[in-house]
């Protein structure tokens, strides 16, 4: 069932209670809310999405893009383990989901890269590198040229990059 709002999406018109109540209520019809709720009515739970705006949420936002080691900052060595984890096992989820849909999702693995253009952005991606470098984290010091040659629309002004393969759409 998909509601709108939080609005009771069926009710008792005697007592105003809400009938057949789910046994999982989700807020937020996102790839994350959509997913749980998969696997919960895969399970043989009633189970209710309710997002007051579908498609724009954090999932839109984010454009689809997992980038586990690109978005690594100090302080964060734990959520980067776990945003790699998820990103090594979200292949065979994308092949579950397309398996039982019968429909593609376009997912691909196209890596990221994070550009700089002046000394004051090389020395934050040298920064970035010595954390990816220190967590075991495979990456590329690219030059300007080369992430050029990566992404032709970039500006003649980007000076280097890291370029990140694990990172997928």
């Amino acid at each position: 069932m998909w509601g709108r709002s939080a609005q009771p999406l069926a009710s008792d018109r005697d007592n105003g209670a809400v009938s057949e109540s789910p046994d999982v209520l989700i807020i937020g019809g996102g790839l994350i809310g959509l997913a749980i709720a998969w696997r919960a009515s895969a399970l043989g739970l009633r189970v209710t999405v309710i997002d007051p705006h579908p498609g724009e949420g954090a999932s839109w936002s984010a454009a689809g893009m997992l980038a586990p080691i690109s978005e690594a900052h100090f302080g964060e060595e734990a959520l980067t383990r776990l945003n790699l984890a998820a990103a090594e096992a979200y292949p065979a989820f994308i092949e579950e989901l397309e398996a039982e849909t019968g429909t593609g999702c376009g997912y691909r693995r196209c890596g990221a890269l994070v550009v700089g253009f002046d000394a004051d952005d090389m020395r934050v991606l040298d920064d970035l590198a010595q954390l990816q470098r220190r967590l075991g984290l495979a990456f590329e010091r690219l030059g300007g040229r080369a992430c050029r040659e990566l992404e032709p629309m970039l500006a003649p002004a980007v000076s280097g990059g890291l370029h990140e393969l694990l990172a997928a759409l």
